[in-house]
């Protein structure tokens, strides 16, 4: 009985996990970059939550900061998965959450005609003062859980260049950068991966 009882709340703590939770391949700076149309800095104004194919999407007004690379108009809408219509409210893990006022790096992209972030949570960044005032980016805590980067791109991005962090995870390049550094990496990756052949 008691092997019983522990089988089944391993089964229910398996499938609430696989219920809960997001997992993806950990995206490299160079993917990050190769995928995006542009990436810039960029602060919320205004939301509205839409039903479409039986989930709610988020489309988020935000005003373009700063373009760190590529070409993006000063004020866009951006994609998300999730949101609230009426008393109904759906969390998608993994997604990139963009909060009125809080200015965040992203990496944008274009699908079906809508601005995306690439990567999804991963393709953002929150940029949060530190205790000696700069403004730092930081990791996003909505990325899910990550697996390591597939190997077919980390090979591909090796192939195409000799520079060490093209290879490297773009949250750990990028993680608690200064915008001008993080603009630097950023600005290397992006002439790496946008370069005319």
């Amino acid at each position: 009985m008691a092997r019983l009882r522990a089988f089944l709340i391993g089964a229910i703590a398996l499938f609430a996990l696989r219920a809960d939770a997001s997992v993806s391949f950990t995206v490299v700076l160079d993917a990050l970059t190769h995928d995006s149309v542009a990436a810039c800095l960029e602060t919320p104004v205004e939301t509205k939550s839409v039903w479409e194919d039986g989930r709610i999407v988020t489309y988020t007004r935000v005003h373009v900061d700063r373009v760190i690379a590529g070409s993006v108009a000063s004020e866009i809408w951006v994609r998300t998965l999730g949101g609230e219509v009426g008393d109904i409210g759906q969390q998608v893990e993994g997604e990139a959450v963009l909060r009125a006022g809080q200015q965040s790096l992203l990496f944008l992209t274009q699908w079906e005609g809508s601005w995306v972030v690439t990567a999804r949570g991963q393709g953002q960044f929150p940029i949060v003062r530190d205790v000696a005032g700069a403004l730092r980016l930081h990791k996003n805590a909505h990325a899910g859980a990550l697996l390591p980067p597939q190997p077919a791109a980390v090979a591909r991005v090796r192939a195409a260049t000799s520079v060490v962090n093209a290879a490297s995870p773009a949250a750990d390049v990028l993680d608690g950068k200064s915008i001008d550094d993080a603009a630097t990496e950023i600005g290397g990756a992006w002439r790496r991966t946008h370069a005319s052949p």
